[in-house]
């Protein structure tokens, strides 16, 4: 029975050491704060990357209640050359419990930079427990084409709500005047892939802004606006096709509407 029970023991100290070890978890690329997961990782330049991830085991001071800790951030090209680091220090505290500190990160790719395999090391460093964590995620730039960037849209809403992709259609084929001749669509499809409403489309050069210049900088930021009348799993289907160059870009992401009712029957 001793030997039962210190066996026992053991186990239950060793799981414990093991849950309290520094993690970073959950890593994420995404469309931006509170996001939709981004499942293709191939940029282009101009793009952001935007990563979310989760910090697990961090140590809490035990009169502050507050976790101390460093986050180094730091992007490598294809040739293992570091050309970019960022050191953020971090005092939080755990005010809905737990050891677990949500974090982000993004990356500016430059309108000018090198193609090719690039890599982050996000490292997280706890100032109190004296542990150090890495992880590192890979992606590619390609060179430079026809497409969407910087999309920011958010994986949730609710009903009520004036909701909002936003990105930039980059490197448009010009004609002798400086103009596009670019259709994007954007079409919400629901559980079952179809339709829920007439799909949404704008033209360049008709719904071209006044005030940009094609010739100085070929980016056009673009919103495409949904109101949110009803709770339901939908998909967001965006198409870009660049008419005059023959080429096409495409975005597609799950958006889930909640209701807030339903949340707060408690």
């Amino acid at each position: 029975m001793r030997l039962f029970a210190s066996l026992a023991l053991f186990a239950l100290a060793l799981t414990s050491s093991q849950a309290q070890a520094l993690e970073i978890k959950n890593v994420r690329p995404c469309f931006g704060p509170l996001g939709a997961t981004r499942t293709d990782v191939q940029c282009l330049p101009g793009d952001v990357l935007f990563v979310t991830y989760d910090i697990e085991g961090l140590k809490f001071d035990d009169k502050t209640g507050k976790a101390n800790y460093l986050t180094i951030l730091e992007l490598f090209d294809n040739k293992s050359k570091q050309v970019f680091k960022k050191e953020t220090p971090n005092e939080v505290s755990s005010q809905l419990g737990g050891n677990r500190m949500p974090g982000d990160l993004h990356v500016i790719m430059g309108r000018n930079q090198e193609p090719g395999r690039y890599h982050i090391r996000l490292t997280v460093a706890d100032r109190l427990s004296k542990e150090t964590k890495s992880t590192v995620y890979s992606f590619d730039l390609k060179p430079q084409s026809f497409g969407m960037i910087g999309v920011t849209a958010p994986a949730v809403g609710f009903p009520g709500q004036h909701y909002v992709c936003s990105f930039a259609i980059i490197d448009t084929t010009l004609d002798a005047k400086k103009m596009p001749n670019v259709e994007v669509t954007m079409k919400i499809l629901d559980e079952t892939g179809q339709a829920v409403t007439t799909p949404i489309i704008s033209k360049l050069p008709r719904d071209l802004p006044a005030d940009i210049d094609l010739g100085k900088e070929n980016f056009v930021p673009m919103q495409f606006p949904i109101y949110l009348n009803r709770t339901g799993r939908f998909t967001i289907d965006i198409s870009a096709a660049d008419i005059a160059g023959n080429k096409n870009a495409s975005l597609r992401y799950p958006l889930t509407v909640l209701d807030l009712g339903a949340l707060n029957t408690k």
